[in-house]
């Protein structure tokens, strides 16, 4: 169960979200750590790997991402070691991926519109995902096999 979050987002990224997080996790007796830019790079995956890193020394027990489209941040997350990050669309792309995946990263495109495409969720939405993310726990059994062949493949290992 998620304790304490580590929260990293990029320059393109509606602080309103920030916000909307800060206050959900707060309500919800949630503790977070937020990954700042301190002016030598705003690259998300420079942000997600600082990211990481607090997690890592177990400061946080998940972590929350978000950029433009959700999509460079999931990329990166993913590249991390035991690290299963998704960018869910609904809260029963939430649900699965806790339930069957034990997904401890959760990334959502949070970012200014763009003149061509908006990706970017409703804030009402992304906490209502968020939600159900946090309050979803892993089932095991059957998945814990699985879980063991992603280690696996992270490893270098083939099957």
């Amino acid at each position: 169960m998620f304790k304490k979050f580590v929260i990293a987002y990029d320059h393109r990224v509606d602080l309103k979200y920030i916000e909307k997080i800060k206050e959900y996790l707060t309500n919800n007796g949630l503790e977070y750590e937020i990954v700042e830019d301190n002016g030598e790079s705003n690259d998300y995956p420079i942000l997600a790997s600082k990211a990481y890193q607090i997690y890592l020394e177990k400061k946080a027990s998940g972590m929350i991402l978000l950029c433009g489209t959700g999509v460079g941040m999931n990329v990166v997350a993913n590249k991390f070691a035991g690290i299963r990050s998704v960018l869910p669309d609904c809260e029963g792309s939430a649900y699965f991926a806790r339930r069957d995946e034990d997904a401890n990263s959760i990334v959502f495109a949070a970012g200014k519109a763009d003149e061509r495409y908006e990706v970017k969720l409703c804030k009402r939405k992304m906490i209502r995902i968020l939600d159900v993310f946090i309050n979803t726990d892993f089932e095991g059994g059957r998945h814990l096999r699985r879980l063991g062949q992603i280690a696996e493949i992270e490893k270098g290992g083939k099957f």
